[in-house]
This record gives C-alpha cells, structure tokens and sequence, in this order.
C-alpha cells in the first residue's frame, strides 16, 4: 500500500511539471510563430493531453476489451467538460472568445453525432472507423490553414508576451525549437505521470476491495483525463484561457475521431446497448451545455463550474449504482 500511495504523490508531482512545461511551451511557441494559442489549444497541447487515451485504449483493445476501450473515450470526453472545465471555472471565472471557438464547437457537436449514428447497429465497423479518422485528418488541416491565414492579421501581434533576455539574445528559429521541445518534454511528463496515477490508484482500489468494472469506469477515465486536468489548471493560473478552451475542445474531438477512428478501423467496434442509450446521450447533453455559456454569455462563471462539477458527481454516482 505504501509503495503505491508514493508512486501515486510521484505521479501528481510529474503531471504538475508536466503540465506547467507544456502550457509554457505551448503559449510561447504561439507566440513567436505568430499563431493564435487557441489554435495550439487545438492541436499541440490537445494532441499530446489525449495520448493517455489514446494510448490506454489501444492497449485495452489488444487485450479484447473494446468495450473498456469506448467506455474510456465516452469517460474521458463528460470528464474533460464537467470535471476539467468545471474545477477550471471554480478556480477563475473564464471569459470566452466567441469567434475563436465557434466552428471548432461545430465540429464537437458533429463528431458526437457522426459517432452516435455509426453506433445504433451496435457495432462501428472498419470504413466507418476510416471516415471518423478521416475527420481528424481534415480538421487539423482547416486548423493549419487558417492559423498560416491568421498570422496576417493585425491582433495577432498583442499575443507576444516579453521573454527572458538570455532568450532574446537566441535566432527566432532557436527559440522556437527550444519552446517546441519544452512542450514536449511536458507531454511526455503528463503521459508519464497519469500511467503512475492510473497504476498506483487501480491497486489502491484492489487493495481496498473495489471492483475492476467500478475501476474501469471511473478510475481508468478519469486518470485518462488528468492530463487535461493539470493542462487547465496550470493555464487558468497563467490566464492563458484560450490554450485551456482549446484542449477542452480538441481533446474530446481527437479522442472520437483518432482515437475512437482508430480503434474501430483495426478492430471494429461493438456497442452495448448501455453506451449508445445511455453514457453517449448523457455526453452529447452535456456538450449543449456548453451552447447557452459560449454563445450567449460568454463566460463560464463559478456558478457554471459549480454546477458541471455536480453533473459530474451525479454521473458517477450512477456509474457506481447501475
């Protein structure tokens, strides 16, 4: 037991380096290339935040536990809204950019539903799994495309922030290259660090008698998710609220179309009835949740975090008496 309680500080300890090292990377890397954060929101920091996903299912698939597989995708994508974007707004109210957010909104609501269709046979086969994937391919394009578009604009320039002066003395492209490594660095601790949590609290769980169905639905997504989770904080804390968005948004569309394209593309996907009636309504429901806060207000106030981090209680609560 104690081995694993260290294990478990030591896995808290890297997902903060992690994360502190990635959203610094992150900003400045926006900045000197002249890209909104938002953008690197959506790609870089989002990408690497859901490679646990990524690469937790995958394994559960070699194993022939598909089910655990979507059942951490579904997990993972109520998590990263109710939990990380709950827990994000009771820390500091957060103020959203409407024009910056919108379409990518589009295209959550449209991968939900895309992947909804694909499951009500109860099975999600190998070309629809291609087509999902194919939507992560042309989403991280138009997202390309527009931020080489975006570098022109006038209001870019207000997101250079100062740097140190040892930095400035370095060429643009020397920068760069050590900002993009610092990321790096940070995904490869957020990856680390979640699989010692995940590893040291399942048999924390075990010892204590828990079961691996319980285990596997609340444990493994919401160890998933904590690389997300420190991402958010550390970027609330930094005000660097668009990177935070971002990897909110991004990481629930990357884990549907690239992790769940994937996984139905080698390896078929079977549905139970659960998930397609259930657990996928409940997350499609609480994307529209965020419609009323983006588009009207505008702000997630400490209210809005108040009441996501609720959801999210509610939502386990049931998982632990269904």
């Amino acid at each position: 037991m104690l081995n694993n309680i260290l294990i478990f500080l030591l896995g808290l300890v890297l997902l903060y380096l992690g994360a502190e090292m990635l959203v610094r990377g992150a900003s400045r890397l926006a900045a000197l290339a002249r890209i909104r954060p938002m953008i690197i929101g959506l790609t870089v920091v989002a990408f690497g935040t859901s490679f646990p996903e990524f690469v937790t299912s995958l394994v559960a698939a070699f194993q022939d536990k598909v089910d655990v597989a979507i059942g951490n995708i579904i997990g993972s994508n109520i998590a990263n809204i109710c939990l990380i974007l709950g827990v994000s707004s009771l820390i500091r109210p957060i103020d959203v950019d409407l024009e910056s957010i919108k379409k990518e909104i589009y295209w959550l609501f449209a991968s939900s539903i895309i992947f909804l269709l694909f499951g009500f046979g109860g099975y999600i086969s190998n070309v629809e799994g291609i087509f999902l994937f194919s939507g992560i391919v042309v989403f991280t394009v138009i997202l390309i495309r527009f931020s080489v578009k975006d570098r022109k604009a006038p209001h870019v320039e207000k997101i250079v922030r100062p740097e140190a002066d040892y930095m400035k003395n370095l060429s643009l492209s020397v920068r760069m290259v050590i900002y993009l490594v610092i990321a790096l660095i940070g995904i490869l601790l957020l990856v680390t660090g979640s699989d010692r949590l995940i590893i040291s609290a399942t048999n924390i769980a075990r010892e204590l008698g828990v079961s691996d169905i319980v285990i596997g639905l609340s444990l493994v997504a919401f160890g998933t998710s904590l690389p997300e989770l420190a991402t958010a904080v550390i970027s609330i804390i930094r005000k660097e609220n668009e990177i935070l968005i971002g990897n909110i948004i991004g990481s629930n569309i990357f884990n549907l179309l690239f992790v769940g394209g994937l996984l139905a593309t080698f390896f078929g996907i079977p549905l139970e009835s659960r998930i397609i009636y259930v657990d996928i309504p409940i997350m499609m429901i609480i994307s529209l949740l965020l419609v009323p806060i983006v588009f009207i207000k505008k702000r997630f106030t400490r209210g809005n975090g108040l009441m996501l981090v609720l959801i999210y209680m509610l939502y386990n609560i049931y998982i632990f008496n269904s």
